[in-house]
């Protein structure tokens, strides 16, 4: 799908008025979409995160108008819809494709062990966390009221789960990655 600069700038638009926010937040944005992609197992992130902002992008003059609340909520429920399309077209794929195995360097036992200690949650506490450090800096403090509200709870109590979620995962990471060490160690590398 081939997205002009002017649909591109009418996203933008969309975002916020002013220009060098909406950068901003298209940012963040895509890389929250990164972050879901990256912890639902996809090896393909990139072009999922891509195909959900064209897939709104094409929408947007349909919803513009109408849409009420954060835009990247809609991008995330355009996402859901991406994520079961995807697994649906895996599950028909009959042929087998050669897998070619390569080192990212990006990838490292840390952030390895987090995507790892992420598909362990339950899909609840996995997207709650997730969603939870979507935004930085002042975004933040309002999309935590926002998830609170939808979630009909108190922004406190929204802390503590999160706390809890992260107190875990922070665990998990911890003896995944000493786990992966001492295997290291027995092997002599």
């Amino acid at each position: 799908m081939i997205i002009s600069p002017e649909q591109f700038e009418e996203l933008l638009a969309w975002l916020d008025s002013d220009r060098e926010s909406a950068g901003r937040k298209y940012e963040v944005i895509r890389s929250g979409l990164l972050r879901v992609f990256t912890s639902k197992g996809f090896n393909d992130a990139e072009s999922l995160a891509d195909e959900t902002i064209d897939r709104v992008i094409v929408r947007l003059p349909d919803i513009r108008d109408n849409y009420c609340g954060e835009p990247a909520r809609y991008f995330h429920g355009v996402a859901r819809n991406v994520i079961r399309e995807t697994l649906r077209r895996k599950e028909i794929t009959v042929e087998v494709t050669a897998v070619v195995a390569f080192t990212d360097p990006i990838v490292t036992p840390e952030l390895d062990c987090l995507n790892t200690c992420l598909q362990v949650l339950t899909p609840e506490k996995r997207e709650l966390i997730l969603d939870y450090f979507l935004y930085d800096g002042h975004d933040k403090i309002a999309h935590h009221k926002r998830m609170a509200k939808s979630l009909g709870i108190t922004e406190g109590a929204l802390r503590g789960r999160v706390f809890q979620i992260r107190t875990g995962l922070e665990a998990c990471v911890k003896q995944c990655v000493q786990r992966k060490e001492n295997k290291k160690g027995r092997n002599g590398h």
